[in-house]
């Protein structure tokens, strides 16, 4: 499988998906995420192992516990977007670690001196003009592919 086929078969199970959303907020162990997910730890368990494989998360060590053996503490080991874009004309999908983009963005130039928040929010409403904007151009692109190939 090519990166991109091991990324979307990550993200097809919606279990997976709830998974990697409760590692985006930070380390977990499976027994915390079982509970919070409302799902058996051996289900959680069988797709972390999954994920894992995929190398998309690992076991960051163990955590001792007063109530029971140490557990396995979990967190997201790849960093990256996707973006799919399908109709008349266009089937693309694009895959991008992370890792390997360079900012040309200072973070003094986001980071607020007191609030934190703030800054977050200004990246977020950033981030959706951006997508606004690729949307429309998406949208140019098909309609011009349309009318080229006479798709309705």
């Amino acid at each position: 499988m090519d990166e991109i086929d091991i990324l979307l078969t990550a993200v097809e199970n919606h279990t997976r998906r709830e998974i990697l959303r409760k590692l985006a907020e930070g380390r977990q162990y499976a027994l915390r995420m079982a509970k919070e997910l409302q799902l058996s730890q051996q289900a959680i368990m069988k797709h972390l192992d999954v994920l894992e494989k995929m190398s998309i998360v690992r076991c960051r060590g163990e955590e001792r516990s007063s109530r029971g053996p140490p557990r396995k503490i979990y967190e997201m080991a790849k960093k990256f977007s996707l973006f799919i874009d399908i109709g008349p004309g266009l089937f693309e999908i694009r895959e991008y670690d992370l890792d390997d983009i360079e900012s040309d963005v200072e973070m003094e130039d986001y980071i607020e001196k007191h609030d934190i928040g703030e800054s977050l929010e200004k990246i977020e409403r950033e981030i959706r003009e951006i997508e606004k904007r690729r949307l429309q151009l998406l949208k140019l692109k098909e309609e011009i592919i349309s009318q080229l190939f006479n798709y309705e």
